[in-house]
């Protein structure tokens, strides 16, 4: 059961990252993705069930409003790395997700406002919403 419950949870790369909703309201340029980020979330597997994740992701510029990501989740079944490739602008990225461990993926939507963001993770095993800030 706990195998399952950490392959969902790296299918779902929580790690990757994932959206934080704060009080800033300044729109975001593409830099201002860059750096690292941490925070957390809850990971809803596909059965229903739902753990806490804490979370740390690093964004590194690949192309012109494009960014590498790799991020590390934890949570009470373990700790998982997995990486992202997003793209778009200002407030608004979209992308896809890997985790090499359970060679799954899935599609990652991030929401940025200001030093926060909210990271949205789905795949076939489940989803999950992680808000990250600097």
């Amino acid at each position: 059961m706990q195998k399952a419950v950490r392959s969902m949870f790296l299918s779902l790369g929580t790690g990757a990252l994932l959206v934080v909703m704060a009080g800033l309201t300044a729109p975001a340029n593409a830099a201002d993705l860059a750096g690292s980020w941490k925070g957390g979330g809850t990971v809803t597997f596909s059965g229903g069930s739902k753990e806490q994740a804490r979370c740390r992701a690093t964004f590194s510029p690949s192309g012109k409003s494009a960014y590498d990501v790799s991020a590390t989740c934890a949570t009470q079944s373990g700790t998982v790395s997995q990486t992202a490739f997003v793209r778009g602008s200002g407030s608004s990225y979209r992308g896809t997700f890997y985790n090499p461990e359970f060679d799954t993926t899935g599609n990652i939507q991030i929401s940025v406002s200001g030093r926060s963001q909210v990271v949205r993770l789905t795949s076939a095993k489940g989803s999950a919403l992680i808000r990250l800030s600097r």
